[in-house]
């Protein structure tokens, strides 16, 4: 009787130990398809008109979110990446820009020097959101801790 339950228990620690080294079936990947999305003329026509300064912008690039709204990215004329976000209804919801490390607002560095001296900044966006004034969404590292925080256009921060 025990050499068949020595038996069973070494077959059930083999068949595991085998069981673990089988390679699984590589999982096929599906090809993503990019659907082109067009905006509805009331959007375009909003989205020129908010930024009519720009020109004609040949390089947008229409995405449309879970909540219905549409996004469009492209380059503005400081070759700095857009997004801008509306409702189906052409209502402007936010608009974010991407600001190049090289290239950050002299109020950011200030503001982020005067209060956390020798912070890295790590990315910075300026946001308009609904109705708000502008403000800059910063990440930085400070003391070893990586922080957000917003600084006003006129260098009011808040963390």
């Amino acid at each position: 009787m025990k050499n068949l339950v020595l038996i069973i228990a070494s077959l059930l620690t083999l068949s595991t130990a085998v069981a673990q080294t089988k390679k699984s079936k590589p999982i096929k990947k599906k090809a993503a398809v990019v659907k082109v999305v067009s905006p509805p003329s009331k959007v375009d026509a909003a989205f020129d008109a908010r930024f009519a300064s720009l020109g004609e912008v040949t390089d947008k690039k229409w995405n449309k979110n879970l909540l219905g709204n549409y996004i469009v990215s492209y380059k503005n004329p400081e070759a700095l990446k857009q997004t801008v976000e509306y409702k189906e209804d052409g209502s402007f919801v936010k608009s974010a820009i991407n600001f190049e490390l090289t290239n950050i607002p002299e109020v950011v560095k200030s503001t982020i020097e005067l209060k956390f001296n020798g912070a890295e900044i790590k990315e910075v966006k300026k946001m308009e959101v609904g109705e708000l004034n502008p403000y800059f969404n910063v990440k930085i590292n400070a003391e070893g801790k990586e922080k957000q925080v917003l600084i006003a256009e006129d260098g009011t921060l808040t963390e």
